[in-house]
């Protein structure tokens, strides 16, 4: 069985360092993770599309902006994650930006390794990601971003788990199921995995 997971937002912290990038463009002060109800900043009291579209596409350029990133699992969760690897049963799935001033492939691999993951396998894709899962064999899949949950849901055959967030806590789909912290994953891939 393999078993998918988005980087951001599910092994990496990305909103903390962005959050603070979109602090200094604005100057109005801290931005609360809690007042982000979307992912693409819609809605929010005083953040335009152009200033998040300028500051995703400063961080799409800055490879020391992704090889900084905290991670939001515990050592125990990526020991599970390498053995998984290991047996070739875990691949990664991004959307992160490809640039040709340095290897984003390179960055996230070398920050999956720092983290424990000896042989990492990361797609980079800026298509809907269900097919991407589809064609892949995945059976079970984790993202953050609620639009990728619902594409992968209604376009392969996947389990799909999403981590809580506050920028995902109003959706709900029938064959999305929500986890609250990340030791859950395991307990489903269990599941999956028993005769």
């Amino acid at each position: 069985m393999v078993v998918g997971l988005d980087i951001d937002g599910v092994v990496a912290d990305f909103l903390s360092p962005f959050l603070k990038l979109l602090e200094t463009r604005v100057g109005n002060g801290p931005i609360a993770a809690e007042t982000i109800r979307s992912f693409n900043f819609k809605d929010h009291p005083f953040l335009t599309d152009e200033v998040v579209w300028k500051c995703m596409e400063k961080v799409s350029y800055d490879p020391e902006f992704w090889e900084n990133l905290s991670s939001l699992i515990s050592p125990e969760d990526w020991s599970r994650l390498e053995d998984l690897s290991r047996n070739a049963k875990l691949v990664f799935v991004t959307h992160r930006h490809v640039r040709e001033t340095y290897s984003i492939h390179e960055v996230s691999s070398n920050w999956l390794r720092r983290h424990g993951i000896s042989r990492p396998v990361v797609y980079f894709t800026q298509e809907p990601k269900g097919k991407l899962v589809q064609d892949l064999g995945v059976r079970l899949f984790v993202d953050d971003r609620y639009e990728n949950c619902q594409d992968v849901a209604e376009s392969s055959q996947a389990l799909v788990l999403m981590p809580h967030r506050t920028y995902n806590q109003d959706f709900s789909h029938p064959r999305v199921h929500r986890i609250w912290g990340f030791q859950e994953l395991f307990t489903h891939i269990d599941r999956l995995e028993s005769p």
